[in-house]
């Protein structure tokens, strides 16, 4: 009996050991083809250890995730984050200080809907939206927000007629204290700081340089490039945009859980312009793409936003409706560089900081209606379903 019980044992003992043998091979053949997928390497043999254990934590992140996020289907998975440290992951950089008013009255925006409205619609398909980029291990999102909102209006209030890809580093580098450059900071503060200067300089003329940099150190602000804007160089580089206010798409949520904001306000005002918003991307280093829900992305409270990007687009057709978000971390993430969340509820805090700017432009009345002519084109162009 013993004896029976002593070969029961060891062959227990090595069906473990083959189990050890066959999964430690299965990891390392994991870790080898992330690092062959995403090109990456490490400064140490240590360093390497260290990032192969963050990555098997992100594996199992992302099964939790969705797991919660099943109603869905799966929206997360390993990407080029998975075997980043917190501290890394967290340069987002929306950073609002509390109590913080607007310097002058803003007004809200107030979106006339059509008698039929669209089923599904997304600006990216239009000269309106510009393409993705990739603010690197700078904070400066709310700067690439903010300035890509001012892109947007721009071909817009111009029917089509003044497309110009602008300076994030402008309004990342310029915009004053309380905003921290790439230690993070808001967009109604980019755009008060544009109001201050003749206007917002293209990227040519002042191109973005801190995705370059490993550190997140802010690039003092060029002053001889912002003086220059409406020089004569201005016509071999490309133009400027003026900016002469903004407005607020929803009512700001400032405190509390902000559950209930006015989503058909910010829907409405998304059929007639991209609009700037600021929401929590705690969950969303792990996101590959599909429809993340509001019980997967967290808390809508207005504490709780990080990071500020912009709302194109969205769909009510699909089994489960979504906004349509560019984000600003490159087009290899997610969804080519955006992502798909749940409209049913104020998803991430997708409604609690939505802000639309207004550029100046002096038109004629014969330049009016063709700016609306113009601009009627692009909204047919962005119709996905009717």
């Amino acid at each position: 009996m013993l004896y029976r019980v002593a070969i029961a044992s060891a062959i227990v003992a090595t069906a473990f050991a083959q189990v050890r043998v066959v999964e430690a091979p299965q990891k390392d053949q994991e870790w080898e083809d992330y690092k062959k997928m995403y090109k990456k390497t490490y400064e140490s043999p240590a360093d390497e250890r260290e990032r192969q254990s963050l990555f098997e934590a992100s594996k199992q992140r992302v099964a939790r995730l969705n797991e919660v996020n099943k109603k869905a289907g799966n929206a997360f998975g390993i990407n080029w984050f998975s075997d980043r440290k917190p501290d890394e992951m967290n340069k987002r950089g929306h950073v609002k200080p509390e109590g913080w008013t607007p310097t002058a009255p803003v007004k809200d925006y107030k979106a006339t809907r059509r008698a039929n409205p669209p089923a599904a619609l997304d600006w990216q398909f239009t000269s309106a939206v510009t393409a993705i980029k990739n603010q690197g291990q700078c904070g400066s999102c709310w700067a690439f927000s903010a300035t890509e909102a001012v892109e947007s209006q721009l071909v817009l209030s111009s029917g089509n007629q003044v497309r110009i890809e602008l300076a994030p580093q402008q309004t990342t580098s310029c915009t004053p204290s309380p905003a921290q450059g790439c230690n993070g900071g808001f967009t109604e503060a980019a755009y008060e700081y544009m109001g201050t200067v003749t206007g917002l300089t293209n990227s040519f003329n002042y191109p973005y340089m801190q995705s370059l940099t490993a550190t997140s150190a802010t690039q003092a602000c060029n002053t001889a490039k912002v003086a220059a804007i409406d020089g004569p160089m201005m016509q071999l580089t490309g133009g400027y945009a003026a900016v002469s206010g903004y407005h607020y798409a929803t009512t700001p949520c400032t405190s509390g859980a902000c559950a209930n904001q006015d989503l058909a306000a910010l829907q409405a005002a998304i059929e007639t312009t991209p609009v700037s918003v600021c929401v929590n991307a705690a969950s969303w280093n792990d996101y590959t793409g599909g429809v993340m829900t509001s019980a997967a992305c967290g808390s809508m409270a207005a504490k709780a936003q990080d990071h500020c990007v912009m709302a194109t687009g969205f769909n009510t057709t699909a089994p489960t409706p979504y906004w349509i978000v560019r984000n600003s971390w490159s087009s290899t993430w997610g969804e080519y560089g955006y992502i798909y969340l749940e409209m049913a509820e104020n998803t991430c805090g997708i409604a609690d900081d939505a802000t639309i700017p207004e550029v100046a432009l002096d038109l004629t009345d014969a330049q009016k209606a063709k700016v609306a002519a113009g601009r009627e084109r692009l909204y047919q162009k962005a119709v996905l379903a009717q």
